[in-house]
């Protein structure tokens, strides 16, 4: 038997998450990761200031990019005065962040980023809005720009009753179509993709509600991509 969960429903869910500071497979409230860490480490100065990340829930890698120097579009389905009230008091760098509330898939990308993040949001997209926004992003991409992305593939849900739960419109990848995908979409850019299997589990049972393999995708594109797009 399995359980078939709305976008509306996941939406709340998110809304309740993110007000309650509620622990998710997606980890809202935790520290950037290390491979975002050092993914940021790994930008040079030809790579323009400018950031977006799609999805930006807490806030915590809008905040990182604006900390490091960028100035960053948020968008997120999420009402913005979640994160204006963590930016409160931050007069030094708060002032570079634009929070554009806008489900992600309807934002037109309308000018160049040189970073663009997407975090454990891709994947509640179907394919087809996963590619449109993905291209959108890859052809405002000026030279030299970076894109981190983080997705769930394989993904197996559990409820507490051990029913299958399922998101309407989701994308569902496998591992392969997900990075057959990307590779697609990244012609000519410098791609590295790592796969990490992932599983949550509620202290009150022993069985896993969350397992999937996590694929952290980091791409450049070089001055060269340009004269041979």
């Amino acid at each position: 038997m399995c359980v078939v969960r709305s976008q509306h429903e996941l939406s709340e869910f998110y809304l309740n998450a993110l007000a309650d500071g509620a622990q998710t497979a997606e980890r809202l409230c935790a520290p950037v990761s290390d491979r975002f860490a050092g993914f940021l480490n790994s930008i040079g100065t030809r790579t323009p200031r400018t950031a977006l990340e799609l999805g930006y829930g807490m806030g915590t890698y809008t905040v990182a990019l604006a900390r490091t120097g960028f100035d960053v579009a948020a968008v997120d389905q999420v009402p913005a005065r979640i994160l204006r009230s963590r930016l409160a008091g931050c007069p030094d760098w708060a002032h570079r962040i634009e929070i554009i509330e806008k489900r992600i898939e309807n934002y037109p990308v309308a000018q160049q980023f040189g970073i663009v993040v997407a975090k454990d949001v891709l994947h509640y997209l179907r394919q087809d809005q996963v590619r449109k926004v993905l291209t959108r992003c890859i052809e405002t991409a000026p030279d030299g720009a970076a894109h981190f992305l983080e997705v769930f593939t394989d993904i197996s849900r559990t409820d507490r009753q051990g029913r299958s739960v399922f998101i309407e419109d989701e994308a569902a990848y496998t591992a392969g179509i997900f990075c057959a995908t990307i590779e697609h979409l990244y012609a000519g850019w410098s791609v590295h993709m790592v796969l990490t299997p992932h599983a949550e589990r509620n202290t009150d049972s022993p069985r896993n509600y969350f397992e999937a393999n996590r694929i952290t995708v980091c791409a450049h594109r070089d001055a060269t991509d340009q004269a041979d797009r």
